[in-house]
């Protein structure tokens, strides 16, 4: 399989309109191997270029483990009580049930592989995303809720407090 093999799309963000976002502030991913792309049952890849300041918000999978495989170091890595910068070649290995979050803190790109143990998540990202090309449509808050459940996902709700409890933070 060539790098650019796979299912390209671009995530929208809740109320986002397409005047509202610089073109290459959008961020691209690719579903590289699910049960579309090569036909997997079991397991779901992905990659994605983080740029300098990116941040995957806090997260957990209900359903799925997931393995981080960082190439450039440079990431603020949060699984859990923990907290810790990523170097070059950093895996990270995330348990289902606990909270994640990845923040691009170099200056430079730093490219990331994804591998969930079971299908689901890459639903909540078809849902929440666009192919290139496509119009960056708003979501609605209800259409937001309905894409984690469908995808097995929960992200932290900042208006409960910056962390959830137990959560390693600055």
């Amino acid at each position: 399989m060539n790098e650019a093999d796979g299912e390209h799309l671009l995530r929208r963000h809740a109320g986002q309109t397409t005047r509202a976002a610089a073109p290459d502030s959008i961020p691209e991913f690719i579903i590289k191997i699910d049960k579309q792309n090569g036909a997997a049952e079991d397991f779901v890849t992905l990659t994605e270029d983080l740029k300098p300041g990116a941040i995957i918000n806090l997260h957990k999978h209900h359903n799925a483990a997931e393995v981080l495989i960082l190439e450039e170091g440079g990431a603020t890595v949060t699984v859990g009580d923990k907290r810790a910068l990523a170097g070059p070649h950093a895996v990270v290995f995330i348990p289902r049930e606990t909270w994640v979050s990845v923040t691009n803190s170099a200056n430079h790109p730093i490219h990331l592989y994804a591998l969930f143990s079971r299908p689901g998540f890459e639903e909540y990202l078809r849902a929440r995303s666009v192919h290139p090309g496509d119009p960056l449509t708003p979501m609605t808050p209800a259409e937001l809720h309905q894409a984690e459940e469908h995808g097995h996902v929960t992200f932290w709700d900042v208006s409960k407090g910056p962390y959830p409890p137990g959560v390693a933070h600055p």
